[in-house]
C-alpha cells in the first residue's frame, strides 16, 4: 500500500513529459528512469520499500506503463485514499485500488518496454540552493509574460530568475536570508537559460510550500531534486539548457 497523493503528484507532471516508461520493482523498492522524446529532460524516480505502508515483491519485476493513462486514473484519487498496487499475472494488467470512504479499482494494461540504461551525465555543478517551490512558480509566471525562456542564476548573495525580449523584461530575486531561499552554496557563480514550458511541468510536482533543491553550472543542464515520503524517495529532473546566442 502506498500514498495515493504522492503518486498522483508525481505521475501527473511526469506524464506531461514522458508518455511511456518502465518501472522496476524489486524487494528494495521501485525505480524509473526515462527521457522525453526530444531528449531535453531526464526523469529519475526512486521510492524505497520503506516508503510504502506495506510492500511485498519477490525478485525483480519490470512493468511498462502508459503514463498518460495512468495519470487519468490517479486524477480520480482523493487526498486521504490509500493506494494499493497489485498485478494480474494472467491478464498482464496493473490494478490500482483507491481505498477511502469507498473502494474503487482501475486496471491498466501493461505494455512491452525495454528497460534502457540511461546513465546520468557527470556534471560539475558550481552552485546549489534550496528554494520554496512557490517562489519558482511565481518567477515562472512572471517570466512567461515576456517570453518562453528564463535564466536561472546563483550568486553569492542571491538566487535570480530573469528574462527579457522585445516586449519587456521580468526579474525575481531571492536574497540570502529571505524566507523563500532556505540554503545557498556558491563555489562559482552560475547561470543558464531554460525552457519555461518544461519547467512548468516539472515544478507542478511540488506544492508551493515544498522545498526544491537546485544544482546549477553555467550553461549546464539544470538538476532539480524533490524529496518524497519524508526522504524515503526522490524525484530528480535534469533539464537541458537553451544556449544563449552571443
Amino acid at each position: 500500500m502506498g500514498n495515493s497523493e504522492l503518486w498522483k503528484n508525481c505521475i501527473g507532471p511526469i506524464s506531461k513529459l514522458i508518455e511511456e516508461a518502465a518501472f522496476t520493482f524489486t524487494p528494495e523498492g521501485v525505480r524509473m528512469k526515462a527521457m522525453d522524446p526530444s531528449r531535453v529532460a531526464l526523469v529519475n524516480f526512486e521510492l524505497s520499500a520503506d516508503g510504502f505502508d506495506s510492500y511485498d515483491i519477490e525478485g525483480k519485476r519490470i512493468l511498462g506503463m502508459n503514463l498518460e493513462e495512468m495519470s487519468k486514473f490517479f486524477s480520480r484519487a482523493k487526498k486521504s485514499d490509500e493506494l494499493i498496487f497489485s498485478f494480474q499475472e494472467g491478464e498482464n494488467r496493473l490494478v490500482l485500488t483507491f481505498k477511502g470512504t469507498s473502494i474503487r479499482k482501475f486496471t491498466l494494461p501493461l505494455i512491452e518496454i525495454e528497460e534502457k540504461e540511461l546513465p546520468e551525465p557527470e556534471l560539475e555543478f558550481t552552485a546549489s540552493a534550496k528554494v520554496l517551490a512557490g517562489m519558482i512558480k511565481d518567477g515562472l509566471k512572471d517570466a512567461s509574460l515576456v517570453t518562453d525562456k528564463v535564466r536561472f542564476e546563483l550568486l553569492n548573495e542571491y538566487f535570480l530568475m530573469t528574462t527579457e525580449s522585445d516586449t519587456g523584461s521580468a526579474e525575481m530575486k531571492l536574497p540570502v536570508g529571505s524566507e523563500g531561499l532556505q540554503e545557498l552554496k556558491v563555489d562559482e557563480a552560475a547561470r543558464a537559460m531554460y525552457n519555461i514550458g518544461y519547467l512548468d511541468d516539472i515544478i507542478n510536482v511540488a506544492s508551493s510550500n515544498d522545498t526544491i533543491e537546485i544544482h546549477l553550472g553555467t550553461d549546464l543542464p539544470l538538476q532539480l531534486d524533490f524529496s518524497l515520503a519524508g526522504g524515503k524517495g526522490r524525484l530528480r529532473f535534469l533539464l537541458a539548457p537553451r544556449i544563449e546566442a552571443e
